[in-house]
C-alpha cells in the first residue's frame, strides 16, 4: 500500500497548512481541513519535537480568563475530527463491501447477484458521495491495476470467457480472488506496521509529555527568577530614584520640585513591569548578562533538537530503504504469481458442458461421464466458495480490527494536531497579548522619554541660568583681582622702595653711630676732664673753707686788744678766697650746658628718630642724676 500513495497519519503542519484561513491569516479551529497527500510517520515526532518549546506557554497559560470560549472552539473542532474520521472509515467500508460483491459474482454466479443488489442498494446511497474520495479513488487505482495485470498475463483464458461474463466484467471492473490475495499479505503486513506506528507515536507522545513537563517546570523556575529579579530591580530603582530626587532637589526651584514629584507618582502608579521597562541604561546593561544566559540556554535547546532532528532523518532515510526493498521483493512476488496463474488450465461453464452434451447425444456413457464430472467440478467449486467466504470473513475481520487500529492512530494523531492547534491559538493569544503590551509599554515609555526631556530642558535652563551667573562672577572676581594684583603690584614696590629706603637709612644710621659714638667718646671725655676739675676744685674749696675756720677760730680766739688786723681787710680774705672756685664752678658749668645743648641740636638735626629714641628717654634721668650731684656739691 505505501508504493502507490499512503505513507502514514498526516504531519501537523500539514494539518495547519490544511485549515482556512481568516482575513487576518490565522487558521480557524472549527474549519474542516481539505484531503492532502500524507506523509511518513517520522515527520510527527519531528514536528511535534520542533514545536515542543511553544507547549509550555500554552499549557502555562491555560487558566486564562478566555478558557470558556477557547474550549468551546476546540470541542467543535474535535467532534469535526471525529465526524470525518467517521466518515472516511465509512467509506472505506463501503468501498471493500463492493470489492467483496465483485469477487463473489465471479464465483458464484447468478446465487450471489441478490445478496450484491441488496448491499449495493444499501451502500448506494454513499456510493455517489465516495467518488471524489482520496483513499476511494486510490482502492480504485490498485483493483484497475491488478485487473491490467491480470488481463495482460492470461489472454488465452480471457478469449475462451463467454461475451456476458465479459461484459459483465468490464461493467464491475474489479479484480478476481487471485488478485486480492496479495493484496490481503499486503494488508497483513500494514496492520503490524500500523500497530508498529502505534506503539512509536504513544512512545513519542509520553516523551513528549516528559519533555512538556520538563519543560514547564523550567519556565516556572525561570518566572520566579524574574519575578525576583524585577523586584530586586525596582527596589534599587525606587533607591536610586530617591537619591536622584534628593539631589534634584538642591539644584531646582520649588516648582519645578512639586512637577517632579507628581511625574515619579505617575511613573510608580503602573507598577514594578513599568518601572522595569522605563528603567535607565546602567539597568539594562545589568539585564543583558541574563538575556545572554537565556540566549546560551535556548540555543543549547535548538543544538540538542537539532541533533534529534538529525537522527530522526537518518532513521527515516533507513526506513525508505526498507520500503523500497519491500517494494522490490512485492513485485517480484506479485511477478511470480502472476507466472503461477498463466500455467493453470480454464474449465467448462455449464453452458459449454451441456452444448457439449447435445452434441455427443449417441453416446450415452460420455453424458453420463460428464455429468458426473460437472456435478464435481459443482462440488469442488462450492467448496471452494465455503473456503473463499470464510477467508474472507477472516479477512474483513482483520480489515475491522485494521481499521479500529488505523482509527485509534488517526485518533491520536488527530488529537496531537488538536494539541497543536490549541497550542498555536494560545501562543496567538500570547503574541496579540504581547503587542498590546508593547505597545502600552512603548506609549508609556515615550511618554517618559518625553517628560525626561521637558526636565532636561528645564535642568538646561538652569544650568544656563546659573552658567550665566557664575560668569558675571567670574568677571567681577577677575576685575577684583586684576585690581587686586595692580595694587600687590604697587604695594611691591612701595615695599622694594622702602626696603631701599630702609638699606639706605640703616647705612645712614650705622655712619651716624659712628659719628655718635665719637662724639659720645669725646663728651666723656670731657666730662670725665670735667668731674677731674671738679674734683680739683672741690678739693681747694674744702682747703679754703678749711683756713677760713681755723682763721676765724683764731682770730675769735685773740683778744681784742691784741687785735693784729692785716694789711688787707678780713672781709676780703674770707669773701673773696671761697667765691672764686663758686664762679669758676659756675662758669664750667655753664660751658658745659652749651656743649650739651649744641650736642643735641646737632643731633636733633642730624638724627631725629635717634635723637628722641635714646637723648629724650633718657634725658630724665641723666637730668635728675646731674642735679642730684650739683645739689650734693
Amino acid at each position: 500500500m505505501r508504493a502507490n500513495g499512503w505513507e502514514g497519519p498526516p504531519a501537523s503542519s500539514d494539518r495547519d497548512s490544511m485549515l482556512p484561513s481568516d482575513s487576518s491569516g490565522r487558521k480557524l479551529a472549527g474549519a474542516t481541513p481539505a484531503p492532502r497527500p500524507l506523509v511518513p510517520r517520522r515527520a510527527t515526532s519531528d514536528i511535534s519535537l520542533r514545536n515542543s518549546h511553544l507547549w509550555a506557554p500554552s499549557l502555562c497559560m491555560a487558566k486564562s480568563p478566555e478558557n470558556s470560549t477557547l474550549e468551546e472552539i476546540l470541542g467543535q473542532y474535535q467532534r469535526s475530527l471525529r465526524e470525518r474520521a467517521n466518515r472516511s472509515i465509512h467509506q472505506l467500508k463501503c468501498a471493500l463491501r463492493e470489492g467483496d460483491v465483485t469477487v463473489g459474482e465471479d464465483a458464484a454466479g447468478p446465487s450471489v447477484e441478490n445478496e450484491e443488489n441488496e448491499e449495493n442498494e444499501d451502500a448506494g446511497t454513499a456510493w455517489h458521495e465516495l467518488r471524489h474520495s482520496h483513499a476511494v479513488n486510490q482502492l480504485k487505482a490498485l483493483l484497475r491495476q491488478q485487473a491490467t495485470k491480470e488481463s495482460e498475463v492470461s489472454p488465452s483464458r480471457r478469449q475462451k470467457v463467454s461475451p456476458l461474463l465479459a461484459s459483465e466484467d468490464e461493467e464491475a471492473n474489479v479484480p478476481t480472488i487471485h488478485n486480492l490475495v496479495p493484496i490481503i499479505n499486503d494488508q497483513s503486513q500494514y496492520i503490524h506496521h500500523l500497530e508498529a506506528e502505534v506503539k512509536f507515536c504513544k512512545e513519542e507522545l509520553s516523551g513528549m509529555k516528559n519533555r512538556v513537563q520538563v519543560v514547564v517546570l523550567e519556565n516556572e523556575s525561570l518566572q520566579q527568577e524574574l519575578k525576583s529579579q524585577r523586584q530586586e530591580e525596582a527596589m534599587r530603582e525606587q533607591t536610586l530614584l530617591d537619591a536622584s530626587g534628593n539631589m534634584q532637589n538642591s539644584w531646582i526651584t520649588t516648582g519645578e520640585d512639586s512637577g517632579v514629584g507628581e511625574a515619579a507618582k505617575r511613573r510608580f502608579s503602573h507598577g514594578n513591569a513599568d518601572i522595569v521597562i522605563g528603567a535607565s541604561a546602567g539597568e539594562a546593561e545589568k539585564l543583558k548578562p541574563e538575556l545572554e544566559r537565556l540566549k546560551l540556554t535556548y540555543e543549547e535547546k535548538t543544538e540538542v533538537l537539532e541533533s534529534q532532528l538529525k537522527f530522526l532523518r537518518k532513521d527515516l532515510a533507513e526506513y525508505q530503504k526498507n520500503c523500497e526493498d519491500l517494494k522490490e521483493r512485492l513485485k517480484h512476488k506479485e511477478s511470480l504469481l502472476a507466472a503461477n496463474t498463466s500455467n493453470w488450465v480454464g474449465g467448462l461453464c455449464l453452458k459449454c458442458a451441456q452444448h457439449e452434451a447435445v452434441l455427443s447425444q449417441t453416446h450415452n456413457n460420455v453424458h453420463v461421464q460428464t455429468i458426473e464430472r460437472l456435478t464435481k467440478e459443482r462440488d469442488d467449486l462450492m467448496s471452494a466458495l465455503v473456503s473463499v467466504r470464510s477467508i474472507l470473513t477472516d479477512v474483513q475481520e482483520r480489515e475491522a480490527g485494521a481499521y479500529e487500529q488505523v482509527k485509534q492512530a488517526v485518533q491520536v494523531a488527530e488529537e496531537a494536531n488538536f494539541e497543536k492547534t490549541k497550542a498555536l491559538i494560545q501562543c496567538e493569544q500570547l503574541k496579540n497579548e504581547l503587542e498590546r503590551q508593547k505597545e502600552r509599554l512603548e506609549k508609556e515609555l515615550a511618554s517618559q522619554q518625553e517628560k525626561r526631556a521637558f526636565e532636561k530642558e528645564m535642568m538646561k535652563k538652569d544650568l544656563t541660568k546659573e552658567k550665566e551667573d557664575l560668569g558675571s562672577k567670574i568677571l567681577s572676581l577677575s576685575q577684583n583681582i586684576a585690581q587686586l594684583e595692580v595694587q600687590v603690584e604697587k604695594v611691591t614696590r612701595e615695599k622694594i622702595s622702602a626696603i631701599n629706603q630702609l638699606e639706605e637709612i640703616q647705612n645712614q644710621l650705622a655712619s651716624k653711630e659712628m659719628d655718635v659714638t665719637k662724639v659720645c667718646g669725646e663728651m666723656r671725655y670731657q666730662l670725665n676732664k670735667t668731674k677731674m676739675e671738679k674734683d680739683e676744685a672741690e678739693k681747694e674749696h674744702r682747703e679754703y673753707r678749711a683756713k677760713t675756720k681755723r682763721d676765724l677760730e683764731m682770730k675769735d680766739q685773740e683778744p681784742m686788744g691784741g687785735l693784729s688786723f692785716p694789711s688787707t681787710p678780713l672781709y676780703h680774705i674770707s669773701i673773696e678766697r671761697p667765691c672764686q672756685p663758686e664762679r669758676t664752678l659756675l662758669e664750667l658749668k655753664k660751658k658745659k650746658k652749651k656743649k650739651r645743648h649744641l650736642v643735641w641740636r646737632r643731633m636733633k638735626n642730624l638724627y631725629p628718630d635717634f635723637y628722641y629714641k635714646f637723648f629724650v628717654s633718657n634725658r630724665y634721668t641723666y637730668t635728675h642724676t646731674h642735679t642730684h650731684s650739683t645739689t650734693g656739691i
